[in-house]
């Protein structure tokens, strides 16, 4: 480029880099390689934080563009209107006229707005039953009084408030959040509802958050955003006033935007919050009805024991069920937690009354935990568990059944709502302590394939050298260099072909029982075979036994469930019986002709009819597994 050139396209290039630089402080040192972004570009439409109630409010971008809308009306505020407006809340604050935009936005939608000041009043009725409690804890932990008013924004002060991200309660907790400061979040009682435990949880996380932030703008940001979003922002900005922050571009672009660092939710927050602050503090001037900061604690705290029917406690508390679910919305059904001891609120007049009835043998236990269910003719897991919508393995858990087998006239337990969670999290934990233990067997292991399941601390040299090999040759087998890290539980090829080890793995996952003992040697000596219909009972009582002796005789318990062609020894009965049963079970199975379709498979086939593939094999005569569509194949039911 020759100098005459440079010199016309130099003020050109300045105003470029003046544009494309970061507005704001800069107080820190910037890492542009990794810039903090906000998902939402500058000029999208504002989104403010609005209160969702436990239906789920979609009000949330309607409210900020209501209020962004009403600072360009034009309308005047009323000389009371400005002097509430100018008042400071207690959490000092210094503004330029730029950055009260938005607190005057605020202002005018909660005082001028038809909606706004609806739903502004119907938080300040809401909020009476519990701002005196929540004062009072914020005063005793040393927090500025002005915090009080946060569920307002949060929440509009509703205990039972939903977002669709998943935060809940008075305080909007997420699980995780709630978890760490404390709250129980389960199926049976979910503590982020509890307006009263979520109050101390909220003021422990605000003042953690003040603490690391040393900044209660940055704090509340936090509270909204997340600690680590805004501590990500202020890193890569450099900036640690969040007003000025809230106006910091990033030098990334979308969609041909700029980028800020906080999203637009956050940056709306905390302007949102001084807004009410301010209407708070001047409620009557501003036309509102004032706050009773004098009402008492009308609300006593009562311990239940497991199991205990709620609705009961309603009575002699004197509250109808609607009126102490009101008081207690933690709870998900009218039974307190199966096992454990919970908490409930009842008026405080009515508490003694409550306490007595809770200690008295008139005590009434929740049964709605589970119903009966009378099994009918056609009736299969798998229906009764669409008709109720219980898992199946939950259905059989609770019934403490295995087979796949039901006859019409058997009662089973169907678990409500919560005792299904409660099930299903126990066949979960089970499972898992099931397979850690099989995965703690196998590792060490070399099964009957020379295949080696690493084991905690191994490495390819230890392996080498217990099976008497070289670390480049186990490597090599494996595809691996020979600086390779193993993980746990991955399976290695042992070089030198296969060993017997896997009887010991065998024997360690299979254990060997006295019973499994019996079953083996009744297997071997059987002279009956199970057929359509058998139980224990009626197999004992046509032999002339007893089912007791029939369990015992082939080591299982008396309410074992029997499978078609399952093998019985019969004590004292004679080797001819073994085939007489045999060709009855055979004759009493259904024969069924299938076609075979385009894309089956033994496999598939065998899965959907509930046989073996060898049985398959076996009734058709076949060789191999391949099958070709329109092939006819007979199946026993």
């Amino acid at each position: 480029m020759n100098p005459e050139s440079f010199k016309r396209l130099a003020p050109m290039i300045l105003v470029l880099f003046m544009l494309l630089a970061p507005a704001g402080c800069v107080k820190k040192p910037v890492d542009k390689q990794n810039q903090a972004l906000s998902e939402q570009p500058a000029d999208a439409p504002e989104v403010a934080i609005a209160p969702e109630d436990a239906s789920g409010l979609d009000a949330v971008e309607q409210e900020a563009a209501e209020a962004l809308a009403l600072a360009e009306d034009g309308t005047p505020l009323t000389p009371q209107e400005e002097e509430a407006l100018e008042s400071e809340p207690e959490i000092s604050f210094d503004l330029g006229q730029h950055d009260t935009k938005e607190v005057r936005s605020f202002f005018k939608y909660f005082t001028h707005h038809k909606k706004g000041r609806k739903n502004f009043e119907r938080w300040l009725e809401r909020s009476a039953k519990y701002l005196p409690y929540v004062r009072r804890v914020f005063a005793e932990r040393g927090l500025p009084h002005d915090l009080v008013y946060l569920p307002f924004v949060e929440s509009g002060y509703n205990p039972r408030a939903g977002s669709r991200a998943g935060a809940k309660g008075m305080w909007q907790f997420m699980p995780y959040t709630g978890r760490k400061f404390g709250l129980e979040v389960g199926w049976w009682v979910d503590e982020r509802y509890d307006p009263y435990k979520a109050t101390h949880a909220a003021a422990d996380y605000l003042t953690v958050l003040h603490e690391e932030f040393g900044d209660w703008y940055l704090a509340l940001a936090a509270y909204n955003a997340g600690e680590g979003r805004v501590g990500r922002a202020i890193k890569k900005s450099g900036c640690e006033d969040f007003f000025e922050l809230s106006q910091m571009k990033t030098n990334r672009w979308r969609r041909g935007r700029r980028l800020y660092y906080l999203p637009k939710e956050t940056r709306l927050y905390v302007p949102k919050l001084l807004a009410v602050i301010k209407i708070v503090q001047n409620l009557e001037s501003l036309g509102f009805k004032p706050l009773d900061w004098s009402a008492p604690d009308t609300v006593a705290q009562v311990n239940v024991p497991p199991r205990t029917d709620l609705r009961e406690v309603a009575k002699v508390s004197g509250l109808s069920w609607q009126q102490f679910k009101d008081f207690n919305p933690a709870y998900a059904e009218p039974g307190s937690h199966p096992n454990e001891k919970s908490t409930v609120y009842v008026p405080t007049d009515k508490a003694e009354a409550a306490q007595a009835y809770l200690a008295s043998a008139e005590r009434k236990e929740y049964k709605a935990y589970y119903s009966f269910y009378k099994v009918r003719k056609g009736d299969s897991w798998y229906r009764i568990s669409r008709r109720f919508g219980v898992p199946i393995a939950v259905l059989k858990g609770y019934n403490n059944k295995r087979s796949n087998l039901l006859r019409p006239g058997q009662s089973l337990k169907i678990p409500g709502k919560g005792e299904t969670r409660l099930t299903a999290a126990q066949i979960k934990s089970q499972r898992k302590a099931r397979s850690k233990n099989a995965t703690n067997v196998l590792a060490g292991k070399v099964n009957t394939k020379g295949q080696y399941v690493v084991g905690s601390g191994d490495s390819l040299w230890s392996i080498a050298k217990a099976h008497k090999t070289t670390v480049s040759k186990l490597a090599a087998a494996n595809g691996l260099s020979s600086k390779a890290r193993l993980r746990m539980g991955q399976t290695l090829t042992i070089p030198g072909g296969k060993t017997l080890a896997i009887q010991t793995v065998a024997k360690a996952t299979q254990p060997v029982t006295a019973d499994s003992n019996v079953r083996q040697l009744a297997q071997s000596r059987s002279n009956y075979v199970v057929h359509s219909g058998d139980s224990l009972w009626s197999v004992a009582k046509h032999y002339g036994t007893t089912v007791g002796t029939l369990a015992k005789a082939n080591g299982l318990s008396s309410r074992s469930s029997l499978k078609i062609g399952q093998r019985l020894y019969i004590p004292d009965q004679s080797s001819t019986a073994t085939l007489r049963t045999a060709e009855q079970a055979e004759q009493a199975k259904q024969v069924i002709t299938y076609k075979v379709r385009r894309g089956d498979t033994l496999y598939a086939i065998a899965k959907r009819f509930r046989v073996s593939e060898q049985s398959i094999r076996q009734w058709n005569g076949m060789d191999s597994s391949r099958i070709y569509p329109g092939d006819k194949l007979k199946l026993y039911q």
